[in-house]
């Protein structure tokens, strides 16, 4: 628990703590209110367009300035026609300005519809249709292809949709010349604020909906726990237009932490971004994180990092392990080497990461442990099929009961209905509770591999693949049993960083042993890919599963290719595979 030496004294965070007017749709307001310190840069943002974006000074936003932009960006709205509960789409690369137009549209008490710049543009538009957007702000490029989409269609929503350009409301819309009435919004607890598209990687994006209330749930104790010591400086390279993009910023405000946010995250700019910022802690999804070269952040850098932040899926040790190598950490009085990784198991549905472990160099348990749940949720289950709860040690459906969780999906009443099984929200995955309390991460639904002889469960098989073969990143899915119709085998796909070559039937061979070693169902194939379009992932850095099933189908049916390898194929006299 933090209670000295932090950005906002103890009086300050007790204000924020029993003060309930605060929740997701007005927690900019509260933030600057408190503040005593209204002009200090605190969001610092660089432009990673440029090739030279991390040489030279990081201009930061105070909150004075964030407080300035929002006033013109609100006025710029109102003045066109948006009002309480109008829904409004935000499609941008741009993670600043993703925020402040979510500040401003939350404090009309409009609704901000948030989409992934890297969803496809034909699928973004048709999310802003079934998400009843009637305004629209966008890059140039993303508006106008929405635009032709929709022009496509017969041109009923070109011309039913407000648009504009994101960077033209920056530059050209004015101050009010007055106090807008009513502003900021007062919100009401179910007050919608906010829809945040799932990730997609099973099929079409979902809209969950966030409200001022059940977005807030869980975080007024994280005043007491969030890193906020003066010395904490925080990276995040989640994307901005997700759900925990946006709850991490505003912990970030409300706590005053000195934050750089990145776009468009990846190995390579994160890695740049540590280096230039120096920060105390890093947040991301798991693959991002996984993508840093270690090797190139610098003593200078690395000694001050004391926490990694992982989130969403839960993460690889093979991922862990290099990171955690790095900086320093406090054990009580001490300081020691290494850093933790904090890994969060999390979805857009539920509103913030619902189960918590931490991983140190000391760490030797890992085999997708995801630890407990965090005081938040009110209870969690296991849950099999038909909606009973299984014993401790087996696997079955992840069930929570917490008021984070959303209240459902904007455009499928039905599919809120079916997520709720005697009063649990159905999270998706498949899981498991042992007997001491400690939960373990499974699969997701979709993705389990129905074998002739029982489930298969593709995380663990991946947690094994990563650390035999050491590659960069690593899926298992399911392809068709030759021998059993109707039922499937389990496939790994491996991408490694660099272009070495090696061997796909001495790496399968070497997962097998290792799978076989702790009892899990060996794999029918290996397939290395040349590329990420080999191991592709969706807007959010999740692999896409259902492409691999499809790719991969018949592997099993035909000789395997000179990148691939299985149980069915002859034997190949090869070395040893080599190690990254």
């Amino acid at each position: 628990m933090n209670i000295l030496g932090t950005h906002r004294s103890v009086t300050q965070r007790l204000r924020l703590t029993v003060d309930k007017r605060l929740g997701a749709g007005n927690f900019f307001w509260h933030a600057w209110q408190i503040a005593p310190d209204r002009d200090r840069p605190l969001l610092f943002h660089p432009d990673v367009t440029s090739e030279s974006w991390d040489e030279g000074e990081l201009p930061g936003l105070s909150l004075n300035d964030i407080r300035l932009t929002v006033i013109r960006y609100a006025h710029w709205y109102r003045s066109h026609g948006v009002l309480p509960h109008t829904h409004v789409g935000v499609y941008t690369r741009d993670g600043l300005y993703g925020l402040l137009h979510h500040i401003a549209l939350t404090s009309l008490g409009a609704v901000a519809v948030h989409c992934n710049p890297n969803m496809m543009v034909r699928t973004a538009a048709e999310y802003f249709i079934r998400t009843n957007v009637t305004v629209l702000v966008a890059d140039a490029d993303l508006l106008a292809g929405c635009t032709d989409v929709w022009a496509g269609t017969g041109g009923k929503h070109a011309k039913t949709i407000v648009t504009e350009d994101i960077r033209r409301i920056d530059e050209t819309s004015p101050r009010p010349t007055g106090p807008m009435p009513g502003f900021p919004y007062r919100h009401q607890h179910d007050d919608l604020v906010m829809i945040s598209h799932s990730s997609g990687t099973t099929g079409r994006p979902k809209a969950p909906v966030f409200t001022h209330g059940s977005f807030f749930d869980g975080k007024r104790e994280r005043f007491w726990t969030f890193p906020s010591l003066r010395s904490d400086r925080m990276l995040t390279a989640l994307p901005q237009s997700h759900s925990a993009g946006i709850s991490y910023l505003s912990m970030a405000l409300l706590l005053g932490i000195p934050t750089l946010v990145l776009d468009a995250a990846h190995g390579e700019s994160l890695t740049r971004a540590i280096n230039r910022f120096r920060p105390t802690f890093v947040l991301g999804f798991p693959l991002t994180l996984a993508e840093i070269d270690v090797s190139r952040v610098t003593p200078y850098a690395a000694q001050g990092i004391h926490s990694w932040n992982g989130m969403g899926d839960a993460s690889h040790e093979r991922h862990i392990r290099p990171l955690i190598a790095l900086g320093m950490r406090r054990e009580g009085r001490k300081k020691v080497a290494g850093s933790r990784y904090v890994d969060g198991l999390g979805s857009s549905e539920m509103g913030m990461v619902l189960f918590r472990t931490v991983h140190t160099p000391q760490t030797s348990h890992y085999d997708r442990l995801i630890g407990r749940p965090i005081k938040a949720v009110r209870d969690a289950v296991v849950l099999d099929e038909q909606g009973r709860e299984v014993p401790a040690g087996e696997a079955g459906l992840l069930g929570v009961l917490t008021p984070s969780v959303t209240p459902g999906y904007w455009d499928d009443p039905l599919l809120s209905q079916e997520s709720l099984v005697n009063g649990y929200f159905l999270t998706g995955d498949v899981v498991r509770r042992e007997q001491d309390g400690r939960w373990y991460h499974l699969d997701r639904t979709p993705d389990v591999i129905r074998s002739a002889d029982g489930p298969v469960y593709s995380l663990p098989l991946e947690e094994s693949v990563l650390l035999t073969t050491q590659a960069l990143d690593a899926a298992v899915v399911a392809v068709d049993d030759p021998d059993h119709a109707g039922q499937s085998l389990p496939a790994a796909v491996v991408l490694y960083r660099d272009t070495v070559a090696r061997s796909p039937q001495c790496l399968l061979d070497a997962c097998n042993v290792a799978l076989r070693k702790k009892g899990l169902q060996p794999l029918s194939a290996l397939v290395i890919a040349a590329g990420r379009d080999e191991l592709p992932v969706g807007p959010t850095g999740k692999v896409l599963k259902r492409e691999l099933r499809e790719r991969h189908r018949s592997i099993l049916s035909k000789p395997a290719e000179p990148a691939a390898a299985h149980t069915r194929a002859p034997r190949e006299t090869a070395s040893a595979p080599t190690e990254k």
